[in-house]
């Protein structure tokens, strides 16, 4: 077995599309009016869906992206164990499971 694989192995796609989520809802608070000319809605309204993009994009993000083993929300123990600047670097490096010991695949250590 290959064991440079990461844990997220499988699961990088639901981190990609959180963040292009993210990004669509930037551009709804950036440019709040213009949206809502365009949409022809007010700009309150624009801001209003882009918090809850937000809002929806990173709690589904936070308990979709699990351990294949024992169904640790990787993303919320990387958020809760590492520090501001390191989590993000750490879930897209680590190997094998905090909790478990399994790697991507759900193998015991």
């Amino acid at each position: 077995m290959n064991d440079s694989r990461l844990l997220i192995e499988g699961q990088q796609w639901k981190l990609w599309l959180a963040g292009a989520l993210l990004a669509i809802a930037g551009v709804g608070f950036l440019m709040p009016d213009g949206i809502g000319r365009l949409l022809d809605i007010p700009a309150v309204a624009v801001e209003l869906g882009a918090t809850a993009l937000c809002g929806v994009s990173l709690a589904w993000t936070a308990f979709a992206v699990r351990c294949g083993h024992c169904g640790l929300r990787i993303v919320i123990y990387a958020i809760s164990h590492q520090s501001i600047g390191q989590w993000l670097h750490w879930l897209m490096v680590v190997k094998r499971c905090p909790k478990c010991g399994a790697d991507h695949v759900g193998r015991l250590p």
